[in-house]
């Protein structure tokens, strides 16, 4: 994909519409909601039936927004308050968390991106984890928590009440930072500029947003915040593996594993 300026739209597999004057973020959001909103009204369209919008008004051009589907992922870049972000939204696939790497011959996988962080003194995982029901580690409390049950995820602050559930139930769970909660920035503890991930909540459709330059987390917070997202948790940044399947079935990685025998994975599949 090539280099996109601050000022240029362009969608794939459609003619490229006009740039016009926009509240940015605004601009942006209408894009990748209607994007994701016309893929799953027609169920498995094609990239040819992508569209983009934008709204009138008296301020800047709306930034770039370039926007790629398949079958089972929308891949959206974008910039926003000179943050470039890439969103990776999964369609119609089932949430799980796994220990261990990926395969990525599997030709039902969507999405995977490493979840909890790891010790670097002990290599243990960092918080409550749980699979299938299984705890298989507790320690540091993270404000930040996603709980998966039959395929579906969600996340927010707290999660004691999910934690028993899925223990009860069968379910998945992980914690991590809280970066934005009911569309607020919230405080975080670390500092210092990496690359930033995190599991987002943008009206129904959930989302993984990856920096693609080092940010602060309050910077990558705020950015994800002005876009329109709701709720936000991080997941492992820096340079660990993300691994999605494109148009084609062609498979994509980004970063690399991490060694340890404790990398996990938020996983998507069809």
């Amino acid at each position: 994909m090539k280099e996109l300026d601050d000022n240029e739209i362009r969608v794939i597999g459609a003619p490229s519409p006009q740039p016009s004057h926009g509240n940015w973020w605004v601009a942006v959001l209408v894009i990748l909601v209607a994007v994701i909103v016309l893929v799953l009204a027609l169920g498995k369209a094609s990239h040819e039936e992508s569209v983009a919008e934008t709204q009138p008004s008296t301020e800047e051009t709306s930034p770039m927004a370039s926007v790629e589907t398949s079958e089972s992922l929308t891949v959206v870049d974008t910039i926003i308050n000179d943050v470039p972000l890439t969103l990776y939204c999964p369609l119609d696939a089932n949430a799980s968390l796994q220990i261990g790497l990926p395969d990525a011959g599997d030709t039902a996988l969507v999405l995977a991106v490493m979840a909890a962080d790891v010790r670097a003194d002990n290599g243990g995982i960092v918080g409550d984890f749980v699979v299938n029901g299984r705890v298989l580690a507790r320690g540091e409390r993270k404000e930040g928590y996603c709980a998966i049950a039959n395929g579906v995820p969600t996340f927010g602050r707290g999660g004691e009440e999910a934690l028993e559930r899925v223990q009860k139930e069968g379910g998945d769970f992980f914690r991590q930072y809280a970066l934005v909660a009911d569309g607020e920035v919230l405080p975080l503890k670390p500092k210092g500029k990496n690359h930033r991930r995190a599991l987002c909540r943008l009206g129904h459709q959930i989302f993984v947003a990856a920096s693609g330059d080092r940010e602060s987390y309050h910077d990558f917070a705020t950015a994800l915040a002005d876009l329109g997202v709701k709720d936000a948790i991080a997941l492992v940044g820096s340079e660990s593996l993300l691994i999605y399947r494109a148009d084609g079935g062609l498979v994509h990685s980004v970063g690399a594993a991490i060694d340890s025998p404790n990398a996990n994975f938020l996983v998507w599949r069809r």
